[in-house]
Parts: structure tokens; sequence; C-alpha cells
């Protein structure tokens, strides 16, 4: 199983908004993919039964809504099926609770606004993050609603080059996302002109996820005993 972890503490950054085109885009191909929703607002659950019967189907795991018999760790638990994971966490995540799912991650995106207070932010993250982790090859900043050639990108660039942190790929200020999200498809699946810039940058990041993956071997995933997780199939 791939597993692909989005972060950041901050609100309003795009998290969600990943989650949920990263999951279209995998569906899309083919691979049995797994949302997991972490964030007690519910965001990807409410994408999740918003997406179109015509859609590709993805596995939804909604983990604040699960049994009270059921322990947090076995609440996010993906089904076994699952070969690709898409882990969509709150603000503010406790990152001892999520240690295993960034342990275990094959890619960890962090997304990006190019402001003052969101790279100042991202800084004191990225600090925790490389003490959390044995490596941080396997961390990617997406560049979040950026107006190309703007000072905020190039000084968002500037801070990447001097933490030596991958840029993963680039998401331009457009409403294309937001439409697409009210439909619960991803950016990949939707139709016009006015979307193919969009979907020729997330096609993009989409890859360099692919080609991370592709140089990590397979992490085998942990047989567990048969137990009730909050998990709903979306078509």
């Amino acid at each position: 199983m791939f597993r692909i972890v989005v972060i950041n503490p901050k609100g309003g950054c795009g998290k969600t908004t990943l989650s949920v085109n990263l999951a279209a885009h995998f569906s899309r191909q083919g691979k049995i993919t797994t949302l997991m929703d972490l964030d007690p607002q519910g965001s990807s659950v409410f994408w999740a039964h918003a997406r179109p019967e015509s859609a590709a189907e993805i596995q939804l795991v909604d983990a604040h809504n699960c049994s009270a018999r059921v322990t947090r760790s076995w609440a996010i638990q993906p089904p076994r099926n699952t070969e690709v994971l898409i882990v969509d966490t709150p603000a503010r995540p406790d990152l001892h609770t999520i240690q295993p799912l960034l342990n275990q991650a094959s890619v960890i995106l962090v997304p990006l606004l190019p402001t003052e207070m969101d790279l100042h932010a991202a800084d004191n993250f990225l600090v925790q993050m490389t003490h959390c982790l044995a490596s941080r090859q396997k961390i990617g900043v997406v560049a979040n609603r950026i107006r190309a050639n703007s000072p905020g990108f190039n000084k968002l660039q500037d801070f990447l080059a001097q933490r030596k942190v991958h840029l993963a790929g680039s998401l331009r200020d457009t409403q294309n996302y937001t439409n697409a999200t009210a439909q619960g498809l991803g950016i990949q699946e939707m139709k016009g002109k006015s979307c193919k810039r969009d979907i020729s940058d997330f096609s993009a990041l989409a890859q360099w996820c692919e080609q991370q993956i592709a140089c990590q071997e397979p992490t085998p995933q942990a047989i567990s005993p048969s137990q009730y997780v909050a998990l709903t199939n979306i078509a």
C-alpha cells in the first residue's frame, strides 16, 4: 500500500482540496483508493458523498464518526484491499497521535500559501517534522493559490531552497478547484478549456508523487483482527 499524508498545522492552506483531488486522480488511474478524513470538520467526507455515481469509486474512512466501541487506532485502519491511501489531516494535528501514519507514509505533502505568516508557520513545522521523521526526502511542499512570477511565489521558492525541501508542485489561484469540489469531482474530471491549465498543473504534481512512490519499496500493511471500522464505499 502506498500512503500519501497531506498535512500542515495552519488552517485554510488547501489540505482538503489537495487530498480529494489526489483521491480522484488515483481512482481514475484504476487504483483501489481510500480517502481517510481525520478532520473533525469532515470536509473530505462531504466531498465524497457529493461524488456522482458515474465517477470512479473511492473508499472512505470517516475517522470521526466511528463506533464508541472502537479505539482511535482501530478507527484509522484502512480497508485491506487499499492500494493508495490519501490522509487528510486537521489543522494543528497532534503529531504524537498521527506519528504512525507519518512513519508509514510514502509521501508527505505540505500545502503552503505564499504569505509571510504561512512561511513562518511552515518553518517551525518543518523543523518538527525533521525531528519526527528518519528522512525528509519524502516531504514535498505544494505551493497553493500561486500567481506566477509574483514576489510571494519567488520568496516561497527561496524559502524551500534554503531548507532543502522539494517543491512537489504549484497550483494557481483559481475558482476551478472550488467548482470541482462542489460537484464531488477532482480537477482532472472537469471539462472545458478553462480547466486545461489547472489539469496540467495537477497532473504534474500527481506525477511527482508517483515518481517518489516508484522509488520506494511498498510498505507491508499490518494484518489486524477483524474489527469495525468507520468505512463507507463511495461510488
